[in-house]
């Protein structure tokens, strides 16, 4: 197989920053900042993150497919992505929408490489949004053996090195096979959904190191951080970000989890656990953003909302997730948790990816049975 120069560069890039990790003994230890890295603040020209996220807006997450596992593609938990889906979000009136993809499913170790069938059809639902003239963010979903290699590091590194190694050139191919077929303007790539990993140096090595890579491979592309602890807006402390005008930050918001995740390991208290703090918590995830990574125009790094809902209804209310006597919130309440949400986020230039379109464990807000919006949907999307 003959590469691009961009993704040969890319790969020997990930190369240069394995052999380093793994030969540096400072890699594996907590290196403490200086006083003056702690404190050393530079302002970046963010202006070509900000027209992007001003291009994502409103946004959809096309979750339970592509990020599925099993062989039977985005099919492999029953949520298949129908070509019809990109019309429908389009006319309802969203700018973009969001493609977890589980990459590792079903790749190759030992060459380092994706599923074809797997990119192909990434590729062709890509391009059927684009045609809709919805912009696209891609991202790694679901890298669970990451995570837990990670989460092991201390009495384990070469199993996290490795996966790490094949993380790192695994977006090499996908950087290079994504950026020929979209333009700059309207694909974001999305460097890993919601770390899990417990060590904030190793998370933010991790999405440094795999920046680089994507970079080196498509040099026009927005790329898009998140933070550990699954994605918490709150731990943008723990990032070094680059000094990169081209890039996001993305933070997923289910405040307060008594009340989103009913059903997902927290009891059924149905709407009398409804609660919206969105007002002070996007507020001081702003506050903070501004702090450690203004704009040399004023304000900060461009920020994205990318996951956020309450579970509750669909499919997920005939599940026996819940106790007998346990209730689930309602559909009025689910949208008016949305809508307040997502008014206090586009006041302060958030971009958002609803979680999401079908067949989400409740969090859904379409019904693919009945093609139809649920009740307070799309209202509550302010469409």
């Amino acid at each position: 197989m003959k590469f691009p120069y961009s993704y040969s560069l890319a790969l020997a890039l990930a190369g240069s920053i394995l052999f380093s990790a793994c030969s540096s003994e400072s890699s594996h230890k907590a290196v403490e900042p200086t006083p003056e890295e702690e404190t050393q603040v530079i302002a970046v020209d963010y202006s070509k993150g900000r027209a992007m996220n001003k291009r994502l807006g409103k946004g959809m997450n096309l979750g339970n497919s592509w990020d599925s596992q099993g062989n039977s593609l985005d099919c492999s938990w029953g949520n298949c992505i129908e070509d019809s889906d990109f019309a429908v979000i389009k006319a309802t009136g969203f700018n973009s929408i969001r493609l977890p993809v589980r990459w590792q499913q079903n790749s190759d170790y030992s060459t380092h490489t994706v599923d074809p069938e797997r990119l192909a059809g990434v590729k062709e639902d890509i391009q059927l949004a684009l045609a809709q003239g919805l912009a696209v963010v891609v991202n790694f979903h679901h890298y669970v053996e990451l995570n837990n290699a990670g989460n092991k590091f201390s009495t384990d590194p070469e199993t996290y090195n490795a996966e790490k190694e094949h993380f790192l050139h695994l977006w090499a191919q996908v950087a290079a096979e994504l950026d020929a077929i979209a333009p700059d303007s309207m694909l974001v790539f999305e460097i890993l959904n919601e770390p899990t990993i417990a060590n904030p140096q190793l998370v933010d090595e991790l999405l440094n190191d795999a920046y680089k890579v994507i970079r080196a491979t498509a040099p026009g592309k927005t790329i898009m951080f998140e933070s550990y602890h699954a994605a918490k807006f709150a731990d943008l402390n723990i990032l070094h970000l680059p000094q990169d005008g081209n890039i996001i930050y993305s933070g997923h918001y289910y405040e307060p989890f008594g009340y989103s995740h009913q059903g997902h390991s927290y009891a059924c208290k149905g709407d009398a656990a409804y609660a919206n703090s969105a007002m002070y918590d996007l507020q001081a995830y702003v506050k903070q953003a501004t702090t450690l990574y203004p704009d040399v125009n004023g304000g900060h790094i461009p920020m994205n909302m990318g996951e956020f809902g309450i579970s509750g209804g669909g499919d997920f209310a005939n599940s026996r997730e819940c106790d007998a006597d346990g209730v689930l919130p309602s559909a009025r309440m689910k949208a008016q948790w949305a809508e307040t949400s997502i008014q206090v986020a586009e006041s302060l230039d958030i971009s958002w990816h609803y979680w999401g379109f079908t067949k989400v464990g409740g969090f859904e807000a379409y019904d693919r049975n009945e093609a139809t919006w649920y009740e307070g949907f799309p209202a509550a999307f302010g469409l």
